[in-house]
């Protein structure tokens, strides 16, 4: 059985997507994290969000929530 992901956004490094899912206590066990050029894309395991308000403080994104 395979887990469905959903993007949580992109960021400047790999870094800056971990520090995003700490600070939205996100477990490390629930993201993937895929470099895609010059960026990182943060996707984050759709279980792991139910009725979750994720923070968006902008730190390290490279867009914006849609």
């Amino acid at each position: 059985m395979g887990w469905e992901f959903e993007e949580a956004g992109r960021f400047g490094s790999e870094k800056a997507a971990d520090d995003y899912a700490k600070a939205n206590n996100v477990d490390p066990r629930d993201i993937h994290v895929a470099r895609i050029g010059d960026q990182v894309a943060l996707s984050i395991r759709r279980s792991a969000l139910d009725r979750r308000g994720l923070r968006d403080r902008n730190e390290g994104r490279r867009d914006s929530w849609s």
